[in-house]
């Protein structure tokens, strides 16, 4: 009984066991799934944020050239460039730059960085950001110029120049006669672009800068002073950077490990936007990467990074961790129920089936045990001894030195009758002083004999219990399957009338029925 208890603790412990980790692994598996889902809503929310600044640019860029295309004066100043002398370029230069000062620092303040023109053959004729910087061939270095000059067609793109990353917009430009007399630069710089897609929960943001590009086309006291090396990416320098944040330099710090770097690698190699998770301070900061196209068309010249803090993804974490504990402590609570009713059930069908005392099957029991034997005796042809036993001089002990000690004699005879007995027999206390003995498999009489001479051989052996020497004799009665009876009550009565007639007789006898020795 107590093994069978033990199984089955054993086996509701591991069927809890296995729950709890198929919970977990959904559990994990559904909060992965909604922090994948939040990174590529984060990487799209970034990719529409600047899908829309860069239509913005673009439209304002547009107004701005038809506003210069339309504007009669101009296209008559730049057409005079063609075969100019020096000093009329000069004084050209100066009429158009003096015509357009007033309207370029309006435009400087809605976010025009740059406005540049550009003679045919890619010379730059004027800068309004730097109206003394002028003459030289940008051929190796503005690809989009280039291609604009070339083509006669409206380029655009990322591009790095002598002075900084920006985004450019480069438009043809024409006289009056349809002749091609140059092109328009409008630019934006790459903090006005951070500018425009950076909100309150940004902790930081910054483009990156392909090295190889940088060291190529930025002018080298551009290159120390703007541009640094970065922990993100090996290839890359870091170009404008907002820490909106306190702290966020240690938060940097604690971010650049090996780990780290070989994702964010990965993620770039990809060519692709992507977002990723860090942690800081208990805070869940999303990195999000977005490359920016060139103007011909290579999205590895630079990124847009954005650290973001995010607390949906704190939420889905301290959700996960509620209702982790929440499992743990309903699963816990079964657990311990199931527990609590195996126990019971097998106490309950240990007081229904043993005698509380001795341990040994009760009634109940013995009735049971012996019909499965009478079946196997029947199936194999073989024979069922039954006997009953009944302790000569109990009541007198009872009397004499108390219950307890009467307690105490029939749990040390329960332990001396199945030391005598086979592990195939079954002793059982039916009541009292009463036991049963259920012989199985046994077809000699001459062996049933013997077995019951042990029985009272063993009962009357003294036993010390409370410093006082008890002695009791055993009376006992045998009837035989199927010899007597194949009557199972029947059975039980023979061998119940067989132990008064030992009694009567004499005690300490043993009594067959319809046997004489």
């Amino acid at each position: 009984m107590k093994k069978f208890k033990n199984t089955k603790i054993v086996f509701v412990t591991i069927l809890f066991v296995l729950f709890f980790f198929i919970s977990k692994f959904i559990l994990d598996k559904d909060s992965q799934d909604d922090k994948n889902y939040y990174l590529n809503m984060q990487t799209k929310l970034l990719q529409t944020k600047y899908a829309t600044s860069y239509r913005y640019f673009k439209i304002m860029a547009s107004d701005i050239y038809n506003m210069y295309s339309q504007n009669q004066k101009l296209i008559f100043l730049l057409s005079q460039t063609k075969n100019a002398s020096k000093d009329k370029l000069t004084y050209l230069r100066t009429s158009i730059y003096t015509l357009l000062l007033k309207n370029y620092k309006r435009l400087n303040n809605m976010g025009i960085s740059q406005v540049h023109f550009y003679l045919p053959n890619n010379i730059s004729f004027l800068r309004m950001y730097k109206p003394s910087e002028f003459g030289d061939d940008v051929s190796s270095i503005k690809k989009s110029v280039v291609l604009t000059n070339k083509q006669q067609k409206f380029h655009e793109g990322f591009e790095a120049c002598h002075y900084m990353l920006g985004l450019r917009f480069i438009y043809p430009l024409y006289d009056y006669d349809k002749h091609y007399i140059g092109s328009v630069e409008i630019s934006y710089s790459t903090k006005q672009l951070l500018k425009s897609i950076t909100d309150d929960f940004v902790y930081d943001s910054h483009i990156l800068v392909s090295k190889s590009i940088a060291k190529n086309t930025i002018i080298e006291r551009q290159l120390k002073s703007n541009y640094k090396n970065t922990w993100e990416a090996k290839d890359y320098y870091i170009e404008e950077s907002t820490h909106k944040k306190v702290g966020v330099i240690n938060f940097f710090n604690e971010l650049d490990t090996p780990e780290f770097r070989v994702k964010i690698a990965k993620g770039i190699q990809s060519q692709q936007a992507f977002t990723t998770i860090a942690q800081y301070n208990y805070k869940h900061i999303t990195l999000s990467f977005l490359p920016m196209c060139s103007v011909n068309g290579n999205k590895n010249i630079s990124y847009i990074v954005t650290y973001t803090e995010s607390e949906y993804l704190s939420n889905i974490e301290l959700e996960s961790y509620y209702i982790y504990i929440l499992i743990v402590v309903v699963l816990a609570l079964l657990y311990l129920f199931s527990i609590y009713v195996i126990i019971n059930q097998e106490n309950l069908k240990e007081l229904a089936l043993y005698d509380n005392l001795t341990k040994l099957p009760n009634r109940t029991l013995f009735k049971i045990e012996l019909k499965n034997a009478i079946n196997r005796a029947l199936r194999y042809n073989s024979k069922v001894a039954l006997i009953f036993i009944d302790l000569d001089g109990f009541k007198k002990v009872n009397d004499t030195y108390g219950h307890h000690v009467g307690d105490k004699l029939l749990i040390n005879i329960a332990q001396r009758l199945v030391k005598v007995l086979r592990k195939t027999d079954l002793v059982s206390r039916i009541g009292g002083d009463e036991f049963t003995v259920i012989l199985s498999d046994t077809n000699e009489i001459d062996k049933i004999l013997e077995v019951a001479h042990d029985i009272i051989k063993s009962v009357n052996e003294e036993v010390l219990i409370n410093n006082s020497l008890i002695h009791v004799g055993a009376s006992i009665g045998v009837s035989i399957y199927p010899d007597h009876n194949k009557n199972i009550e029947e059975l039980v009565k023979l061998a119940d009338q067989m132990m008064y007639i030992s009694k009567e007789s004499g005690k300490n006898m043993v009594i067959i029925f319809n046997y004489k020795e």
